[in-house]
C-alpha cells in the first residue's frame, strides 16, 4: 500500500464493492470530456475550414429564379351527337369507326414531357436578358461560349467527363442520324435538339394533386423572365398536343365522311344525268319497258338523294363535334416573373456547414484519440485533472476565440 492509501486491486476482498452503472457512466462522460479539450483546436480548425466552404458556397453560388403555374385539368366530354344518324349510315352500308379514346387527366404530366411536345419548346424563340435578345433554346445552348466556360468545358472533358466522351466516341453516339426522304411518320433529331430537350427536362418539373386535379409546373433558370416564359409556352403545347390526341379520332371522322360526302355528290349527278338523257332520248314513254326504266332511274336518284343529305347532316354533325370535343385546361395561377430568388439559400448553407463542420471535427477528435490511445489507457484521476487543468488555464472566452488561432495541441 503506497503512501496515499490507495490499496491495490490485488489485495480487495471479494466483498469489495464495485464501480457500478453510474460510475462507468461517469467515466464515458469524462472521456467525452477529455477528447473535446484535448482535440478543440483540431474541431474549431475543421469547423472554420467548413464554414469557410459554406460562405463560399453562399456567396458564389448562381442565383435561381423558380416561376410557377396551376392548372386545372378537364377531359373533354364522351358524348357523341348524331347517333341515329350514324345508325342510318350504317344501314347504306357505311361503316365510319367509333370508340372513346383511352386518354385521361392522369396522363397529363406523362404528355408535359413527351418529345412531341418538348421538340416545339425548344425550337420556340425566347427573350434572354443577359444576351439581351430572343433566340431558341436550341440556339442558346449552342451559342459560342465566353473564355472562362471554353476552359471549364476543356477541363471537364479532360477530367470528370472523360470516360463518358471515350464511350460515346466508341459507340457514336454523337453522330447525327439523318432520316430518308422515303421513310414517313418517323421524326429525326439533331444532338442539339437532344441535348437541349435533356436541359429543358431538368429545369421544370410537375406536381399534381390527386384529390383537386390541380396540376403545379414549375421551372427555374437564372432569369425570372426566361422562368415565366417557358412555363408558358409549354401550358400553350401541352393544349395543343392534348387537341390533337383527343380529337384524333374525330378528324378521322371528319375526314372520312367528307371524302364519302363528295363521292356520294358526284354519283347522284351521274344518276341525275342518267335519267335526264333517258327522258329527253324517250319522250312520254307509253310501253311497259320503258315506264320500268324510268322508275328504275328515279329509285337511283332517290336513294342517291337521301344518301347525299344523310352524309351532309353527319358532315356538319361531325365538324361541330370536332369543335366542341376539346380538352379544357384552365390557367388558375398564370406564371409571372418571380420577384425573389428560389436558390441558394445562403442562411441554409451556413448553418448546414457549420453542422457539418462540427460533426466532422467531432469525428475527427475521437479518431485520432483512439490511434493515440492504442498505445495505452490513462485512469480515470490522471483523464479529470488533465481537463481541470485545461479549464483552468484561462478563460472560456480567450480559449473560443483562439480555436482558430492558435497551433494543434501536443499530444
Amino acid at each position: 500500500m503506497d503512501s496515499e492509501g490507495i490499496p491495490d486491486k490485488s489485495l480487495r476482498s471479494a466483498d469489495a464493492p464495485v464501480f457500478s452503472d453510474e460510475s462507468e457512466e461517469s467515466i464515458s462522460l469524462l472521456d467525452i470530456l477529455l477528447v473535446l479539450t484535448r482535440r478543440r483546436r483540431i474541431i474549431g480548425r475543421v469547423l472554420g475550414l467548413s464554414l469557410a466552404i459554406g460562405l463560399t458556397l453562399a456567396i458564389f453560388s448562381p442565383t435561381k429564379y423558380t416561376a410557377t403555374a396551376k392548372v386545372i385539368r378537364e377531359s373533354a366530354g364522351d358524348k357523341v351527337s348524331g347517333l341515329s344518324g350514324l345508325a342510318a349510315l350504317r344501314g347504306f352500308g357505311i361503316n365510319i369507326g367509333g370508340g372513346a379514346s383511352g386518354l385521361t387527366e392522369e396522363n397529363y404530366p406523362e404528355i408535359l414531357r413527351s418529345r412531341e411536345l418538348l421538340l416545339p419548346v425548344v425550337n420556340s424563340p425566347f427573350y434572354f436578358n443577359d444576351l439581351d435578345t430572343s433566340m431558341s433554346l436550341v440556339a442558346y445552348q449552342t451559342r459560342h461560349p465566353g473564355l472562362p466556360k471554353i476552359l471549364i468545358k476543356s477541363l471537364r472533358a479532360v477530367t470528370i467527363d472523360l470516360p463518358g466522351n471515350i464511350l460515346r466516341w466508341i459507340r457514336g453516339v454523337d453522330s447525327v442520324a439523318t432520316v430518308p426522304e422515303d421513310v414517313s411518320g418517323i421524326v429525326g433529331l439533331t444532338w442539339d435538339e437532344y441535348e437541349s430537350i435533356k436541359f429543358l427536362n431538368s429545369i421544370f418539373s410537375v406536381n399534381v394533386d390527386r384529390s383537386s386535379g390541380m396540376m403545379t409546373i414549375s421551372t427555374t433558370t437564372k432569369d425570372a423572365l426566361l422562368s415565366a416564359q417557358i412555363i408558358s409556352t409549354l401550358i400553350h403545347n401541352l393544349r395543343l398536343r392534348v387537341q390533337d390526341l383527343y380529337t384524333e379520332k374525330s378528324r378521322e371522322n371528319v375526314e372520312f365522311i367528307g371524302a364519302r360526302f363528295e363521292e356520294a355528290g358526284v354519283d347522284l349527278e351521274e344518276t341525275e344525268g342518267n335519267l335526264a338523257r333517258f327522258l329527253d332520248a324517250n319522250q312520254n314513254p307509253q310501253t311497259a319497258r320503258l315506264m320500268v326504266e324510268v322508275e328504275r332511274l328515279q329509285r337511283q336518284v332517290t336513294i342517291k338523294t337521301e344518301l347525299y343529305r344523310e352524309l351532309q347532316t353527319q358532315l356538319m354533325q361531325s365538324e361541330i363535334e370536332l369543335q366542341h370535343k376539346q380538352p379544357v385546361i384552365t390557367v388558375v395561377e398564370a406564371p409571372v416573373p418571380p420577384l425573389e430568388r428560389s436558390a441558394p439559400k445562403r442562411k441554409l448553407i451556413v448553418v448546414m456547414s457549420l453542422m457539418l463542420g462540427l460533426f466532422a471535427g467531432v469525428g475527427l477528435a475521437y479518431i485520432g484519440q483512439f490511434i493515440n490511445n492504442l498505445g495505452g489507457d490513462k485512469s480515470q484521476e490522471q483523464s479529470l485533472e488533465e481537463i481541470k487543468a485545461t479549464l483552468d488555464s484561462s478563460r472560456w472566452l480567450g480559449k473560443l476565440i483562439s480555436l482558430f488561432l492558435s497551433k494543434p495541441a501536443s499530444l
